[in-house]
């Protein structure tokens, strides 16, 4: 009976030893962050190099975006090509927030208008240099650039 007694004895210590603590040894190896360093892909359909836009009109902006994550911003640019010379020409500066979650996304509008006149003066015509940046959530950009051409 005394064995008996020190076998169930035995036992309870050993399940309440691994009930209560377990093996303190064993550690969780925290999962591996990759940081996202791709840049985001741009794919202009619309307007091409030299297009030529008449003053007054709406400029369709037509392209895919994508990338390996999600997507965050792109960027459209529009100034008159005097390579870095600042004039009191048009310009033009916008930028667009893409939906959350998004990793591929296919841009579409006519939202940016050629004015006539720019303070009180016509739009100078001529070249003009556009740039589209797109910037992805972890911060990675990529650009594409060509010339227009504003014509009367």
């Amino acid at each position: 009976m005394k064995s008996f007694f020190n076998i169930t004895l035995l036992v309870l210590m050993l399940l309440t030893a691994f009930a209560c603590g377990g093996d303190k040894s064993v550690t969780e190896t925290p999962p591996i962050v990759v940081p996202d360093t791709t840049k985001p892909v741009i794919v202009l359909a619309d307007p091409t190099a030299g297009k030529t836009i008449i003053l007054g009109a709406t400029l369709h902006l037509q392209m895919d975006l994508s990338d390996n994550t999600e997507l965050k911003s792109y960027k459209v640019t529009i100034a008159k090509s005097l390579k870095g010379v600042v004039t009191s020409d048009w310009a033009f500066t916008q930028t667009w927030t893409i939906p959350t979650g998004k990793k591929t996304v296919t841009i579409n509008h006519s939202e940016i208008t050629v004015p006539l006149t720019v303070t009180g003066n016509q739009t100078t015509t001529g070249n003009y240099d556009m740039t589209i940046v797109c910037t992805d959530l972890a911060g990675n950009e990529n650009s594409t650039a060509l010339t227009i051409a504003l014509s009367k």
